[in-house]
């Protein structure tokens, strides 16, 4: 009996001393279980301090007591346990090799990445008076993301409809799909499909079609910027005026920037030049501001706004939407 906790103890013992280590340029010690690297931060479980983030940029060794997975810049993969290598390298145990495989800290781009993984955002409004009128109007938005180091895919849809009595006044669609592939951070090239419809602009359906190149000016946690300009063909099947098929271009920006108190703006602007006819052309903007709610529940308000510089005969130029409601993010 006594022979098996002695075993036991020493178990425990031993699993508890069982840690990781990470020695900086400035000669700390940290001990704890590296669980991540991700946007050059190595992430640390500490039993004293708890979560620790430290710049990949300031560690001079690097050893682990269980295997980890490694992405290299080159977008080559390594799982093993990591041990100290020679000045400014990193040795990592893996079963498939011989021997070690040293790699230069540098080249390392992340540790433990997460699995690519799908992510978005729901969004519904709506509004409803009763008495001497009787007003029913809604609005439903998705948008899904999926983004690795070389590409990404956006789905978008927002869906308007409305009612006053038994009398139709608002019903149309928007949606786009994006493949973006990355030639370097900061700069994509990209093929893009959009597609309207609106009862009371007179378009039965409307197709864009685009390809094109990006750049993103900026990516912080603080602040987006980026722009893209391709060219476009576009094809509209109207319900009344003549169908209409021509060459164009699509210029978009786009800025999200975080705000006090868990505030967040975006605006999404697109401009749609005709090749066909230099003097029409047409734009679409959203602008939202929301704030965090708790439990990926946010408040979110906006406005969009679409521009026909010639639209069908009888109709108008431009068309606000002013809406306020719930969001989900997942």
């Amino acid at each position: 009996m006594r022979i098996l906790v002695s075993v036991l103890l020493a178990a425990m013992v031993s699993a508890a001393a069982a840690e990781d280590e990470v020695k900086l340029k400035n000669g700390d010690r940290l001990t704890g279980k590296v669980t991540g690297l991700d946007g050059g931060k190595l992430t640390i479980e500490t039993p004293e301090t708890g979560v620790i983030k430290v710049d990949w940029s300031q560690i001079v060794s690097l050893k682990t007591e269980a295997p980890i997975k490694l992405k290299l810049a080159t977008g080559e993969t390594l799982e093993g346990k990591v041990s100290p290598g020679a000045e400014g390298r990193l040795k990592v145990e893996s079963s498939g090799t011989a021997a070690p495989v040293e790699v230069d800290y540098p080249k390392v781009a992340r540790i433990n990445e997460p699995p690519t993984a799908w992510h978005g955002k729901l969004t519904a409004a709506g509004k409803a008076t009763d008495g001497n009128t009787h007003n029913e109007s809604f609005l439903i938005a998705g948008e899904g993301t999926r983004e690795t180091d070389l590409d990404l895919f956006l789905v978008k849809a927002i869906f308007r409809y409305g009612q006053t009595g038994q009398t139709l006044t608002e019903r149309d669609s928007y949606g786009i799909g994006k493949y973006e592939y990355k030639f370097t951070p900061g700069v994509y090239g990209y093929v893009s499909e959009e597609l309207l419809s609106d009862t009371f602009k007179d378009i039965s359906m409307e197709s864009i079609t685009s390809v094109g190149a990006g750049y993103v000016f900026l990516k912080q946690a603080a602040i987006d910027l980026s722009a893209e300009a391709g060219v476009a063909y576009f094809s509209t099947n109207h319900n009344v005026a003549p169908d209409d098929a021509h060459l164009g271009a699509r210029v978009s920006a786009f800025l999200r920037v975080a705000l006090p108190l868990s505030f967040e703006f975006k605006d999404n602007f697109t401009i749609y030049p005709n090749f066909k006819d230099s003097q029409n052309y047409q734009a679409r903007n959203e602008a939202t501001l929301g704030t965090a709610l708790g439990g990926g529940w946010d408040l979110l308000g906006g406005v969009i706004t679409e521009y026909y510089k010639k639209p069908s005969p009888g109709l108008g130029t431009t068309d606000d939407t002013y809406f306020v409601g719930l969001g989900y993010t997942f």
